[in-house]
């Protein structure tokens, strides 16, 4: 999984690649702490999970299936 700033990404990839927005789902970590899941918008693989939705605030993650999803 790569990760990048929003920031950084559309310098980098402009006229590549279109970035999908990623799927936001309730995610149930250990012991009943809540969290959140995010699924990619084209194959909904989990790409990334998170107890904090503040921690990963513009930040987009390359899938496996090659898709760019913005969190």
């Amino acid at each position: 999984m790569i990760m990048t700033s929003m920031r950084v990404f559309p310098s980098l990839f402009v006229g590549r690649r279109e970035v999908v927005t990623a799927l936001e789902t309730p995610h149930i970590f250990g012991e009943g702490e809540p969290g959140t899941a995010f699924l990619c918008g084209a194959c909904e693989e989990v790409v990334m999970t998170s107890r904090d939705r503040s921690d990963i605030a513009d930040v987009v993650v390359k899938c496996r299936c090659g898709e760019y999803n913005q969190l």
